[in-house]
């Protein structure tokens, strides 16, 4: 079905009435083999009107009866569902003559070809025994749960069936974004289109949204931009600060100095994995994680050993769990070689550093570290985050900026780092515990987002926050007191 030359032949014939900067995405889609089509983008980019001409186009060209399902979060009624812009795409195509447009569903007169629809919400058992469908469209799917999706992608079961994901990206933590666009699985197209790529916008509507990217910049790259939001208002990291922070030091024109250090966050089995961030001169240059089983402790922390006398780097590595083992293993490896690999144990449950200075080094009259942040932890990530939000205000906005508050990630890691990294970063948000701040305890976030992990960026965070002019008994942060 999906791979036939006449819907290629069908969606050729239709380009003259849909998106051209579509029609590579539509052509990927079909091909053999391709399970998943995503796309997503922000608002008045043509998502669904193009899919809906695609579709109604497709169906008119199969000479084989097929079965759409369009699906949605809630449909209370059926012009709350996709139905209305396939009766839009039928109209604009010319194609009222081959189709039945009836009050609950839409029937191709030919084949009997039919389009059915559902809203996930109240629908999702009949979803579920719903059987011989050939394409799915999920409209709105950055509300899509992971729980959702196991029961409605078994619907999908039949050979060379698409299922299609159109949204406009929402949050990093949504399990669309996460599972499709960030980790891309096989047999999966992906691809974003904003409003710039629409021909058919109206001249008023290309003013409105010009209008918006003046006045509020940071709401129209996520509303028209198609960015997703790496935040509520507690979360710890933006994600357009950490976007500012790509080669951040090379925009600034600055050249940033600093000990080599390698965070290493390990692990020994289970979800969890391994992680290690590179800060090489003060600049992030690369991240890395593996999965470890139980008696990997030693190779690993042999692993990061080597790897750290070899960038003339510093260890921070954090303590807790089987972490608390490996200053002794770089001792081990030490000795055996002859070596000198500093380590520096990132307790993170810990005590505060300097708990009677203002938590706002800037600010005298801000709380006291104490009296802020529960733990070393919460400090911590607050320390990278506020040097991310500085960073953002230098390279964007033109605010001056000291250069050891740069927070900066070498583009050369790759976007697909980048990606996985910031998703991390982003993730965890505030919470209160006995009236200070804490950051979210993982056990919430795997039961709350799905979220199994967050190493790479615990081993950002211990790679930026120790401080290599003290002794190797404990990490500190570099305040202005011990600068």
């Amino acid at each position: 079905m999906a791979g036939s030359a006449a819907q290629r032949e069908g969606l050729e014939g239709s380009t003259y009435l849909t998106n051209p900067a579509l029609f590579e995405f539509w052509e990927s889609a079909f091909e053999p083999g391709v399970d998943i089509a995503v796309l997503h983008g922000g608002r008045s980019s043509s998502k669904t009107r193009d899919t809906a001409c695609q579709l109604i186009r497709l169906v008119n060209h199969v000479p084989v009866r097929m079965r759409v399902l369009c699906i949605r979060r809630f449909q209370n009624k059926i012009q709350e569902s996709v139905y209305t812009e396939l009766k839009w795409a039928i109209a604009h195509l010319e194609l009222e003559a081959e189709y039945d447009v009836q009050k609950t569903t839409i029937i191709h007169l030919r084949t009997g070809s039919e389009f059915v629809f559902y809203g996930i919400e109240r629908n999702l058992e009949e979803i579920k025994g719903t059987s011989d469908i050939d394409i799915l469209w999920v409209e709105e799917a950055e509300k899509l749960t992971e729980e959702q999706w196991t029961v409605i992608a078994p619907t999908i079961r039949k050979e060379d069936s698409l299922s299609i994901l159109l949204f406009n990206p929402k949050f990093v933590t949504d399990y669309v974004w996460k599972n499709f666009v960030i980790n891309t699985p096989p047999h999966c197209v992906v691809h974003q289109i904003n409003y710039d790529e629409n021909p058919f916008l109206s001249e008023k509507a290309l003013r409105d949204i010009a209008a918006m990217q003046v006045r509020d910049p940071e709401t129209f790259e996520h509303i028209y931009g198609g960015v997703p939001l790496g935040d509520s208002e507690y979360s710890i990291f933006k994600r357009r600060w950490l976007d500012a922070c790509i080669d951040a030091d090379k925009a600034l024109g600055l050249t940033l100095e600093g000990r080599n250090v390698i965070g290493f966050d390990p692990a020994d089995d289970g979800e969890d994995k391994c992680a290690t961030a590179d800060k090489i001169k003060g600049v992030f240059q690369n991240v890395e994680d593996w999965s470890s089983d139980k008696d990997e402790l030693v190779q690993n922390a042999k692993k990061v050993w080597g790897k750290a006398r070899i960038l003339g780097a510093t260890i921070s590595y954090d303590t807790i769990g089987v972490g608390a083992f490996v200053g002794g293993y770089v001792d081990e490896q030490n000795e055996a070689n002859g070596a000198s690999v500093e380590h520096f144990a990132f307790h993170a449950g810990g005590a505060v550093m300097d708990p009677d200075e203002p938590s706002d080094e800037q600010n005298d009259n801000s709380p006291t570290n104490r009296n802020e942040y529960l733990n070393l932890k919460a400090q911590a990530w607050a320390r990278t985050a506020h040097k991310a939000m500085l960073t953002f205000n230098a390279v964007v906005r033109g605010h001056s900026i000291r250069p050891e508050d740069v927070l900066s990630f070498s583009s050369s890691m790759g976007q697909e780092k980048l990606d996985a990294l910031f998703t991390e970063l982003c993730i965890p948000w505030w919470v209160e515990s006995e009236g200070k701040k804490r950051v979210v305890p993982k056990l919430k976030l795997k039961k709350d987002m799905g979220v199994k992990s967050h190493n790479l960026a615990d081993a950002v965070i211990a790679a930026d926050n120790i401080n290599i002019e003290v002794g190797p008994a404990v990490a500190m942060f570099l305040t202005k007191r011990h600068r």
